[in-house]
């Protein structure tokens, strides 16, 4: 079997409760946190817009949107720009609220498992074998929907 079956490069993004697992093709780039519009409405985890290359991104906070608990709002947030996944005619990108760099993760198959159920927003909750948090794989394809049905972005 190839080593792309047996492995796949991802990043522990660090949040105020349990961090994110993503691979690192869904991120196109970790920039300053910039919010250059604020969200006058929507959902609480709405933040507004950020400019990224010439771009206009929603800006989301994924700790509000996955019900983690509340806490101060990070000292020295970053916005991590992701890939947009669900094909909408001009959102190519969206952007999350993270607390810090996150770090690389080679995953390798026989070292991960599931740990929970899939919810509103998370594909699976996972356990790496040598990691002490349970990682959560957010279900990006719902995330993109909850912001289309907001009327942040456009329809299909």
């Amino acid at each position: 079997m190839s080593d792309a079956l047996e492995s796949l490069n991802g990043l522990i993004v660090p949040l105020a409760g349990q961090p994110l697992l993503l691979p690192n093709v869904a991120v196109a780039e970790l920039v300053g946190y910039r919010l250059s519009q604020p969200a006058n409405e929507g959902p609480a985890w709405f933040l507004g817009w950020i400019l990224w290359r010439d771009q206009r991104v929603p800006l989301i906070d994924p700790e509000i949107m996955l019900g983690q608990a509340a806490a101060e709002p990070p000292q020295a947030p970053r916005s991590l720009v992701l890939n947009a996944v669900g094909g909408r005619a001009g959102s190519n990108f969206i952007a999350m609220r993270v607390r810090g760099i996150p770090r690389s993760k080679k995953v390798l198959r026989g070292e991960i498992e599931a740990a929970g159920d899939a919810s509103e927003f998370i594909s699976q909750p996972v356990r790496l074998a040598d990691e002490a948090d349970t990682l959560l794989i957010p279900d990006l394809a719902a995330i993109e929907q909850a912001l289309a049905q907001a009327d942040i972005l456009p329809a299909e």
